[in-house]
């Protein structure tokens, strides 16, 4: 009778074992993807961002062109449009580079998955040391 206790009880740890490291693993994969979700909609609202700068910048851009045209065009005109119109141009390319950048600026600020690959590293330093 010993014998069949001792031999069904390295069998119950084993099992047990084996479903302690498949539940841990269970909660790695959930943990992570919970984080990636997270992440993609950070990421997503921060592509939207950018996208709406972007439009913005080229809008300053063209009208900041325009200005610049029609000071050209307006070149016959008393000074004091001449320098109206400068200005407004001097001013709106002033703001398409300011949102250009911002543009950049978020642009660098935006990485996929940064705290997933954290994490995943953490994850595969602890599954070496147990080994």
């Amino acid at each position: 009778m010993d014998t069949s206790k001792n031999k069904q009880i390295p069998s119950s740890s084993i099992i047990e074992i084996t479903q302690d490291i498949i539940t841990k693993i269970i909660e790695m994969i959930e943990t992570r993807l919970h984080l990636a979700s997270a992440e993609i909609e950070e990421e997503k609202s921060k592509i939207l961002q950018i996208l709406l700068m972007i439009l913005i910048m080229f809008m300053f851009i063209f009208f900041g062109g325009c200005c610049l045209l029609m000071v050209v065009v307006w070149s016959v005109k008393p000074q004091y449009r001449i320098m109206t119109m400068t200005t407004m141009s001097v001013v709106l390319f002033l703001f398409s580079f300011f949102f250009g950048l911002r543009t950049f600026r978020k642009f660098r600020e935006s990485t996929v998955l940064k705290y997933s690959c954290k994490e995943l590293k953490t994850d595969q330093s602890i599954l070496k040391d147990k080994n």
